[in-house]
């Protein structure tokens, strides 16, 4: 036993938390670094290779460390919150529909009270490029997933308990969005409140598919249907490009309706939702620990 890991040589949970976010920390960087070189510093091509780039690798760094860290040698995927279960794909497709939804509610105040200018940037030659922006937004969204609902969230929740990882993954969601542009005060607590929404939804279904839907279902109705800025960014409208304009309160600035009091009231009718419907939690498919004792060993001799 050791700081570390304990009588079992499993990786302790807060550890294990700990470790995974500086990976993916390191993940991040490498990826985004990886990403510009490769688009030539090109908005939306880096988008386009970063995102999936991320979401790969984070899924392998969390299957290491459920391996060496946790001792598993199946169903890494499903420890990871994506059992392929009875319901995966209905909470999925059900996620989606709320993502829809609830940023309609918050756009629509701008429609009456506000006012939009749209520009139409669709045609033929663009049509390939829309699969990329989908590609784009539903790794984006994963990857998302995977660090603040996935292996890290899950390991604090077990060495803390479950409401205070719900308070230090939402605050650490909305700081995380904090250098977006036109980012306030505001546009960080309603993202906040979203890492709240989206970590209830976790944890009725103890699966990232209902989450995962509704981050996905949120930013590409957000993007892509009606081309309004995503937590700031506009690399995702490739349909048209819209403006919205009033008081900031009601349109949330360059950061977008995100950072909207109707953003956030929408927020909130999507929490109340998630926490009331009757969303079934996923079965979990039976996981063993690995036998082999070199394995065993993997983290258990390291020394204070």
């Amino acid at each position: 036993m050791s700081r570390f890991t304990d009588s079992g040589g499993k990786l302790r949970p807060v550890w294990a938390c700990v470790f995974s976010i500086l990976l993916s920390a390191l993940a991040f960087f490498v990826c985004g670094n990886v990403a510009h070189e490769a688009a030539e510093g090109h908005p939306f091509r880096v988008e386009f290779i970063f995102r999936p780039l991320w979401a790969l690798l984070l899924l392998g760094i969390f299957i290491w460390l459920l391996t060496v860290g946790d001792h598993l040698d199946e169903h890494r995927l499903a420890a990871q919150g994506l059992p392929r279960t009875k319901g995966w794909l209905k909470q999925f497709v059900l996620g989606c529909l709320m993502g829809f939804v609830l940023i309609s509610l918050a756009v629509v105040p701008v429609y009456f009270l506000g006012s939009f200018r749209s520009n139409n940037l669709m045609s033929v030659r663009l049509l390939p490029n829309l699969s990329a922006v989908v590609l784009a937004l539903i790794c984006g969204a994963l990857a998302e997933e995977l660090v603040f609902r996935g292996y890290p969230f899950q390991h604090l929740e077990r060495g803390i308990g479950t409401v205070p990882a719900v308070i230090v993954f939402a605050i650490g969601y909305g700081l995380l969005h904090l250098h977006n542009p036109g980012a306030d005060v505001w546009s960080v607590v309603n993202s906040v409140a979203i890492g709240l929404l989206l970590s209830i939804a976790y944890l009725r279904t103890r699966g990232l598919w209902l989450p995962w839907g509704i981050h996905f279902g949120w930013n590409a109705t957000l993007g892509l249907l009606f081309g309004l800025p995503v937590s700031g960014f506009h690399y995702y409208n490739l349909v048209r490009y819209t403006q919205a304009y009033g008081p900031w309160w009601l349109t949330g600035g360059r950061y977008g309706v995100e950072a909207s009091v109707a953003g956030l009231a929408a927020i909130l009718i999507g929490t109340i939702a998630v926490a009331f419907l009757p969303f079934r939690r996923l079965a979990q498919p039976a996981t063993q620990a690995a036998a082999e004792p070199a394995l065993q060993k993997t983290l258990s001799g390291i020394e204070t």
